[in-house]
Parts: C-alpha cells; sequence; structure tokens
C-alpha cells in the first residue's frame, strides 16, 4: 500500500477529489522519466480504469509527433486513442488559427514529428524560402544553420511563437537537455526579441480545450505534473486541482509562490490513487 505523505492539501477543502473525473497527465518526469516507465503508473491507470475516471496525457515535449507517442506509450503497456495525447503543438496550431490566419508557411526549429504534425494541420513547412512566421519547439535535431535562418526571420519582424516555456526536458542522463525556452533564450539574445506567443502549458488555453472536449468543468478535473512553473501554474490559472508529484523536476522545497502553488503534493502517482480511493471509501 503506498504510503501517503503528510501536508499533501494546501487547498481548503479535501473532498474535492471525490468530485474529479478527469485526470489530466503530464508525461515526462509524471508517468515515466526518459525511457523508464514508473512502477505507479500502471497501477494508477488501472485504478482510473475501475473508478470510471478518464484521463488524457498533455506534454509540452513535442520533439515526437503525435503518432510516436501513441507508438511509445503503448510498447509501454499503456493503450491510447490518438486524442487522448495532447501536445504544446497542438495549442500552437490553434494559436495560429486564431490570431494569425493570414499564415500558411511557417520556418520551424523542431524534429521531423513536429513538423509532420503542423504539415497535419494544413501549415507549409518552408526551409529556404519565405515565410510567413516562425515556430520554434523542443527541436532535438538543432544545426546552427536552421538557427542562423530562425533569427534571420526573427529579426526581419515576422511573427514569432514559441510552443513552450520549458527550460530543460528531464533526464535521467548524465546530461541536460536544452528545451524549447533555452533555445527562445538564445534566438532573444541574438535578435532582441521574445517570442510574440508561448502556447502550451502554462497558458490555461490548451488545459481548457481538453476540458470542452471531455464536456467537463473546473472542478471535475485535476492535473498531475513534476513542473511547477509550467504544470501547476497552468492548473492554478485554469482553476483545477494541481497535483505536484516529487518523480521528476520539482522539489517540495521549491512550492513557494503562491501563483503557482499546487493543492496536492504527492511523491508518485501511487500516493494520488490512494487519495483517489479513500475519497471514494474504496479500499486499495
Amino acid at each position: 500500500m503506498p504510503k501517503v505523505s503528510t501536508n499533501l492539501l494546501f487547498g481548503p477543502d479535501k473532498g474535492r477529489l471525490k468530485s474529479v473525473r478527469h485526470v489530466v497527465l503530464d508525461m515526462d518526469g509524471t508517468i515515466y522519466l526518459g525511457g523508464r516507465l514508473f512502477a505507479e503508473t500502471l497501477p494508477f491507470l488501472a485504478t482510473l480504469k475501475e473508478l470510471g475516471i478518464g484521463w488524457d496525457f498533455l506534454t509540452n515535449n513535442n520533439s515526437k509527433s503525435r503518432a510516436d507517442y501513441v507508438e511509445s506509450l503503448g510498447q509501454m503497456g499503456i493503450v491510447v486513442e490518438a486524442e487522448q495525447v495532447v501536445m504544446s503543438t497542438d495549442a500552437c496550431v490553434a494559436t495560429l488559427r486564431r490570431d494569425y490566419p493570414e499564415v500558411r508557411r511557417i520556418f520551424v526549429l523542431g524534429t521531423s514529428g513536429m513538423k509532420k504534425d503542423l504539415e497535419g494541420a494544413g501549415f507549409e513547412v518552408v526551409s529556404e524560402e519565405g515565410c510567413d512566421a516562425v515556430v520554434v519547439g523542443y527541436d532535438t535535431s538543432l544545426n546552427y544553420e536552421s538557427l542562423c535562418r530562425a533569427a534571420y526571420w526573427i529579426g526581419q519582424g515576422k511573427p514569432y511563437l514559441a510552443t513552450h516555456p520549458d527550460l530543460v526536458c528531464p533526464t535521467e542522463m548524465k546530461t541536460i537537455l536544452p528545451d524549447c525556452g533555452a533555445i527562445c533564450a538564445l534566438l532573444e539574445s541574438a535578435t532582441g526579441r521574445k517570442p510574440d506567443q508561448v502556447s502550451g502549458k502554462p497558458n490555461p488555453a490548451i488545459l481548457e480545450a481538453v476540458m470542452n472536449l471531455r464536456g467537463l468543468t473546473a472542478g471535475e478535473v485535476v492535473m498531475v505534473g513534476d513542473r511547477i512553473y509550467t504544470d501547476m501554474r497552468m492548473a492554478r490559472e485554469a482553476g483545477v486541482l494541481g497535483a505536484l508529484t516529487l518523480t521528476g523536476e520539482a522539489t517540495r522545497d521549491e512550492v513557494t509562490a503562491p501563483a503557482s502553488a499546487p493543492d496536492l503534493i504527492i511523491n508518485d502517482l501511487g500516493e494520488l490513487e490512494a487519495l483517489l480511493r479513500s475519497s471514494r471509501s474504496i479500499p486499495l
């Protein structure tokens, strides 16, 4: 039986867990780290199914395509429909369609998987020719020539969007993986421009889109993630219950800012499983 930590709730009402109908889960650092699936993940998902609670995955990491995620999750034993994988690329597409309807041709700092998803959404990804906008994601294939080209178009005043603000990607390897936010910081140093818009977490619009799709209210949703400045800030701004797991980036000592403070702090998904069962008086 998972041992539940003390001082889990920052919010006033532990009974909110009883109203949860849907769980939105971050991925890297929450259900797995690198290529290692956490031992608590499959039992947690099985409990959600048993309790009639739905779930979606919501990740800022767009170094893979949606199809890649569906395949890799399946290899880990998690059978998931494509619509259950929501990515920062999706939020960027929504932003482009809403705020930049004239944009068709985009220069992308991103992997082939990210470009594939953008092309699937109807955009033309260009390399050398003129573009209507620049989009920056988590580009694990980043090269100097592409970086220079992106800086040029940004310097020319083209609309400039970042898919998410994450500075690094969690890893167990003895290295640091600079993420989209770090790439944007480099571009800012070179061009003097920050992104015009950042579409993924912590922007609450991406979570609100999930709630609208599923017909959910904020009181019926819990967001689970390992980052305070993205996952928990988004949960707070969207008005949903925020559960910070300590299996990834954040530590308990880092929980200070009220604007991003979680409602729950859990050591792992096993603790949230125990709390959800307890809220419904169902034993483990």
